[in-house]
Order: structure tokens, then C-alpha cells, then sequence
């Protein structure tokens, strides 16, 4: 904290020089940042609290976040600690993007009076190749853009690029920068770890507030944006500049299948691939974070991929869950696990894992019992090897009580239907993952751990010695990292997609990951599934910014040799 308090401090005198400002109130700015898994709100000289003493002015304060491309008010928190004091909110509360906004009031220096606008806004990560669009919220807005490994940041006031913003900017870690935005609007900056940005506008204007006249209307805009996706192993002077992914021996060519689009709008869904069918159960649609029995898809949906023309179709009725898995098998479909949301619409949430382990037949549509699961599992994934399925990660959920994490992976040998689930201690507590088998290892990828948020984490299973050791990283970019991503192996071929649109392979030795395409749209909670020795298709799925993905697009990897 000391060293990020030097370097706010040098982003104010920076602009304290060219404004002459004296009074606290000028030399304090409304800051909103990310600290401690929550998102925090402050008025200060930089993003940490300062004195409490400050926080009446902020009494018009409104703020806002982003989820899903709609955006929605959001309450805050005031926490009083000493005689530092601040407003926060949960960080998982909120989407990729918040704002803030507050009309200070007059202030008046000697014999001028200007009217001072603040707004502050949060970038969670934005290292996807879509830029964020602009808030129709914030009189004064920053923009940030990732294009060619720099940073596009450009300026927007009401709604409009604005030339010759006065922009002063700090790279943490690295150096401060004061300059002025083109006729565009725009500078182009090298990526940092954090970026704490100021900007300024001016507008010549009389006017009265709560009886006080002003002769111009000051509004001042700061933006904190982080870069994350780096390891802790990571030096810190690797976060500056474009990352390095060693090249690759494949690339991907996207090809038109003339595959129909997904039949709706899903995420958390279980899909796999039995005698050139593919074939999808369960699936949540909705809003994010919202749950009900009628959100939940009740269909065993089915796609011919050998024939052109052919549509999905329901070939089964199911019981409406999301975050289950499934497998095929000898030409039969497995489901595993799942949750159940046993509330209707508008109803506090009611959740439940469950612990159903099933057999679909496809030829005459009808289910098996199978042995059940030791215990209810969801947010999980699995995959079959050598008739033998996989259960990993995942979580348990009760209603009231208390949420239990997955620390062992389930094993069940398909020879024996009749037989029990063996448990296999794992390293690590995560769900929404993604589970492979290459080779003769079984790949965990991503997700989300208990205690430490989302991972780019990969683990190996030897199925061999049974035993689990630690893979390279997915080297992600962005706070999401691979969270809800989707894996596949296509012959030598092991890959995975993520969030932000990065579909990395991994390397012949298994020792890194190595950047084969980059998506426009990138999508979480989807499937990967092969469709042939050397095609694959992402099925479904969605992104905060684009919404749901429809499309399914099919890759055929391609050797450079």
C-alpha cells in the first residue's frame, strides 16, 4: 500500500502543477478500485481510503455496474474504520465494469467558482479484443481498448470522443506519464499490471448551484484498470508489453460446417458426441445470477452432424438441471451430477446438487438408474477413459445450508453397473472447470477455486501410477481467467477455450501452452466437442459483454509444416 500511495501521490502533483489547485477538495478525487475481494469506493488523493471527514460531499453519489450488457444501479456500503473511511461492495457482486458518478457541488477559489463534476469507473480485467462500450451514465468517461498488445484508452464526454482531454496516467510499477488525447480522442499506451488514470474537462459555463454561482463546470474522470492473468511466479517487469506465447506447430481454420445454431441460449450445460450425434442436457438460460425450475432446460436435445440440413431435435424428456455433466459411452449417454433449482421465478433461490448418475439410451430413448454418487454434486466435469468415468471438482449444494467443496475425484468402471464409486484425493478444491483425458494423462483445467477465485490452474492425473502433479498455467489475461472454459483433445491435440476469447494449445512436451486462435467473441460455460480426427465445435454459452452465443463454429486444426 505504501508503494501505491508514492505513486498516486505522483499522478496528483502532476496535475496539481498544471492547475495550481490548493484546496483538499481539489487535491482529492473520487477513486473506485478493487482490494480484498471487494470492490471499494474512496475519496482521496488515490485508490485507498482517506479520512472519513471527506465522505459527506459524496452524498449524491450514484454507481453502477455492467452484467450481461445491461447495466443496473448498485448499493454501497459505508464502512467508517478509525479515522479512514470508504464504501464498498462485494467484488462477485458486480460485473466486468463499474461506475461511479457525483455531482461535488461549487467550489470557489479567491474569486472564481466552478462547479465540479467527479466520476470514477473500475475495469475488473479487459484484455479481450472488443472494447468496452461507453457509460451512458458518466458526463466524463475513459474508455480502455487492448489493440496489438497496446492500450487504447480514449475519452468520451456525453457520449462523444473528446480531443485534447487533459489525461494523466501512472503504469503501477512503472512510470507516470502526463499527455493529451489526439483529434480522435485516443493515446495508445503499453500494457502495466494496474493503470490509474486521471482525465480532465472544462467547460466555460455560468450557473447557480443550491444558491452558489460558478463560471465553469470542471469534470474530472478517473479509471483503474487492471491487467491480470499473470502468475505469481511472474516478474513483475514481464507484466509491461505484449505477452509471448510460444508458436505453435498447428493453427486453427474456422470452416462452415452448415452446423444449426445452438436452439437457445444456455450455459452450464452437459453435451458430448455418440455415433456422429451430438447430443445436450440440461442448461440454464436467464439472467446471470438468477435461478428457477423454469430457467432450467427439461429437453435431451440431439444434432445429426452428417447431415447438412439436419436441426436439433428433443429425443428426451430430463429433469431440468444445470452444471451436471455428460458422457458417451458404447453408444449410450451418460449424466452426472447436476443442480436443481427448486424455486420458481421471483422465489428466494431453493439450489440443490444432486447425485444422480444415469444411463440414456438413444436408440429407445429411455433411462437406466444408475448407482448414485457417494453424495450431490454440481459445477462439475467428467470424462470417460477406457470405460472407466471421471468425476472432477464440483461443489454441493443444500438450500440453507452450508455450501460443501469437492475434494476427491469419483471413479466408476462402466464393466461393473452394478458397482460402486471409488474416491480419489485431489490437490486442489475447484468447479465450473474443464476435464480431459491426452494420452494417457486426464487434464484438469481452470475454474474456480474455494479460497482464491478464479485460476488458470491445470493438473495432471497420471492414469497410469495414479498419481496427480501440477501443469502449466493457461496463460490468460484477464481476471476471469479460464473460469468456465472448455477442453478437447483432437489426436495430439489438447485445447482449451476461454473466456476471453483464447483458444491455447498444449504444447508436445506438456510443459506450456501455446496460442493457436483468438476468437471475436469469446464464451464461458459452453462446450468444446470433436466432430471428427481433427475438427472441433464450441456449442453454446455466453460472455458478460456479447450475451449469449448462438453461433456454433467449427475449427479444423492444421498443421504449418
Amino acid at each position: 500500500m505504501k508503494f501505491m500511495k508514492r505513486i498516486s501521490l505522483m499522478l496528483v502533483v502532476s496535475l496539481f502543477a498544471n492547475c495550481t489547485f490548493c484546496s483538499s477538495a481539489d487535491a482529492h478525487f473520487l477513486f473506485v478500485y478493487s482490494a480484498e475481494g471487494k470492490v471499494k469506493v474512496v475519496f482521496g488523493e488515490g485508490p485507498e481510503p482517506d479520512q472519513a471527514k471527506f465522505l459527506p460531499g459524496l452524498e449524491d453519489m450514484k454507481s453502477f455496474t455492467t452484467v450481461d450488457g445491461t447495466t443496473k444501479s448498485v448499493e454501497l456500503k459505508k464502512v467508517v474504520e478509525n479515522d479512514d473511511g470508504w464504501f464498498e461492495l462485494p467484488e462477485n457482486s458486480v460485473g466486468e465494469t463499474v461506475d461511479i458518478t457525483c455531482a461535488y457541488g461549487v467550489f470557489a477559489r479567491g474569486d472564481k467558482s466552478m462547479f465540479l463534476d467527479y466520476s470514477a469507473k473500475y475495469v475488473r480485467h479487459h484484455a479481450a479484443s472488443q472494447p468496452i462500450k461507453p457509460s451512458h451514465e458518466l458526463a466524463l468517461d475513459l474508455v480502455p481498448e487492448f489493440v496489438a498488445g497496446q492500450l487504447k484508452l480514449t475519452a468520451y464526454f456525453q457520449g462523444l470522443p473528446l480531443s485534447n482531454a487533459e489525461v494523466d496516467l501512472v503504469q503501477v510499477e512503472t512510470e507516470s506519464l502526463k499527455t493529451t488525447t489526439n483529434d480522435t480522442g485516443t493515446i495508445l499506451l503499453s500494457p502495466a499490471k494496474r493503470f490509474l488514470i486521471r482525465a480532465k474537462h472544462v467547460v466555460q459555463e455560468d450557473g447557480e448551484s443550491e444558491g452558489k454561482k460558478f463560471s465553469e463546470r470542471r469534470y474530472y474522470c478517473t479509471l483503474v484498470l487492471d491487467v491480470g492473468g499473470l502468475s505469481d511466479s511472474t516478474s513483475r517487469s514481464s507484466a509491461i508489453g505484449p505477452m509471448k506465447m510460444p508458436n505453435a506447430p498447428v493453427f486453427l481454420k474456422e470452416v462452415d460446417a452448415r452446423l444449426a445454431d445452438f436452439p437457445r441460449g444456455m450455459t452450464s450445460f452437459g453435451a458430448t458426441v455418440v455415433d456422429d450425434q451430438v447430443y445436450v442436457i440440461g442448461g440454464k438460460a436467464g439472467k446471470a445470477h438468477s435461478y428457477a425450475t423454469s430457467y432450467q432446460n427439461r429437453d435431451v436435445l440431439c444434432l445429426n452432424l452428417t447431415n447438412e440440413k439436419s436441426e436439433w431435435k428433443s429425443v428426451g424428456d430430463n429433469l431440468g438441471l444445470q452444471g451436471l455433466a455428460i458422457v458417451g459411452h458404447n453408444g449410450k449417454v451418460y449424466r452426472i451430477g447436476g443442480l436443481e433449482a427448486k424455486n420458481k421465478e421471483g422465489e428466494d433461490h431453493n439450489l440443490h446438487s444432486v447425485a444422480h448418475f444415469l444411463e440414456f439410451n438413444p436408440v429407445d430413448k429411455s433411462w437406466k438408474q444408475m448407482p448414485n454418487l457417494p453424495e450431490g454434486r454440481s459445477s462439475l466435469d467428467a470424462c470417460v477413459v477406457d470405460g472407466k468415468v471421471y468425476v472432477v471438482g464440483g461443489w454441493k449444494m443444500d438450500g440453507e445450508k452450508e455450501t460443501e467443496w469437492a475434494r476427491d475425484m469419483l471413479m466408476f468402471d462402466l464393466a461393473d453397473k452394478s458397482g460402486q464409486w471409488q474416491r480419489i484425493a485431489t490437490p486442489f478444491t475447484t468447479r465450473a472447470l474443464a476435464v480431459g483425458v491426452h494420452g494417457a494423462k486426464l487434464i484438469a483445467v481452470g475454474g474456480i477455486e474455494q479460497n482464491n477465485g478464479p485460476t488458470s490452474s491445470v493438473h495432471f492425473f497420471d492414469l497410469i501410477t495414479q498419481q496427480w502433479s501440477v501443469g502449466p498455467e493457461i496463460p490468460t489475461q484477464g481476471n476471469m481467467k479460464a473460469f468456465g472454459c472448455a477442453a478437447v483433445s483432437l489426436d495430439e491435440n489438447f485445447m482449451v477455450s476461454t473466456y476471453d476469447g483464447e483458444v491455447f494449445r498444449l504444447s508436445d512436451d506438456a510443459k506450456n501452452w501455446q496460442l493457436v486462435h483468438r476468437l471475436n467473441n469469446g464464451r464461458f460455460f459452453h462446450q468444446m466437442l470433436p466432430i471428427g480426427s481433427s475438427r472441433f465445435a464450441l456449442f453454446g454459452g455466453s460472455h458478460m459483454e456479447h450475451g449469449p452465443q448462438l453461433k456454433v463454429k467449427v475449427f479444423e486444426v492444421v498443421s504449418k509444416n
